[in-house]
């Protein structure tokens, strides 16, 4: 059976179902806000600015140098912490600040005071290594990371987070809701009669419901035969009552 879209059934889709939506996304905010609070590992940045006083061509090349083994291997070994040369490598990030000498080591790390150590250590040992290995003495330190026990992670924004899952958990609600509709064979609709059994409808007769019966003429209500049948038999057993006490 062909199925008529349109805005009008759309609406009535989601009108229907709209439980369904609020369920859904409601669940999905709330699984986005436990990992975002207390499931997410927070991760901070820290950073140190040295001056490198070389050309554009040996620039590169000592840009390299902060992040080779020679230089990761010394740095966690005077940190004294176990971890490979290549992991804190991937750690550590170089950049250029406004296309100057000025050269900016970045540390990002689970440890907001960790980070601060590895940033300075590795700017005391690149000047070191420098001058040992490639003989180049104009590494100056401009500026040391500061060690901030309460730092901001970088990574951390639970408001973001909760408004990204709203947004999820609204459009898959919502797509989930009209993949239940299409699996849905019930007419909803005259239209859909018509369709089905190639015949013209008359009418239709909304829902009733035993309360809202009203005259729409005369704005009183319907009583229904059982009820009154319970009248009918009350009045005549009072009026027994009272024929047998006069």
């Amino acid at each position: 059976m062909e199925k008529e879209i349109n805005l009008k059934n759309l609406f009535a889709v989601i009108r229907r179902r709209k439980w369904v939506i609020i369920v859904v996304t409601l669940t999905i905010m709330l699984v986005g806000a436990i990992y975002s609070i207390f499931l997410k590992t927070p991760v901070y940045t820290s950073s140190t600015r040295i001056l490198i006083q070389a050309n554009n061509e040996s620039m590169n090349t000592l840009k390299v140098l902060v992040n080779e083994p020679v230089v990761m291997e010394k740095v966690a070994a005077e940190l004294n912490i176990n971890r490979p040369a290549s992991a804190l490598s991937g750690q550590i990030s170089t950049e250029n600040v406004q296309g100057s000498q000025v050269v900016k080591i970045n540390v990002v790390d689970k440890d907001p005071v960790m980070a601060a150590k590895i940033a300075n250590v590795t700017a005391a040992v690149y000047k070191k290594e420098a001058a040992s290995i490639l003989n180049f003495n104009s590494v100056s330190i401009l500026t040391e990371a500061t060690e901030h026990k309460y730092s901001v992670p970088i990574n951390i924004n639970h408001i973001k987070t909760i408004m990204t899952a709203f947004i999820v958990g609204l459009l898959l609600s919502v797509g989930f809701v009209f993949l239940l509709d299409s699996l849905d064979d019930t007419i909803k609709s005259e239209r859909a009669i018509e369709k089905l059994l190639d015949i013209p409808t008359l009418g239709s007769i909304s829902k009733i419901n035993e309360r809202s019966m009203i005259d729409k003429y005369s704005e009183k209500k319907f009583i229904s035969l059982g009820r009154l049948g319970k009248w009918f038999s009350n009045t005549e057993e009072k009026e027994t009552k009272e024929r047998k006490k006069a």
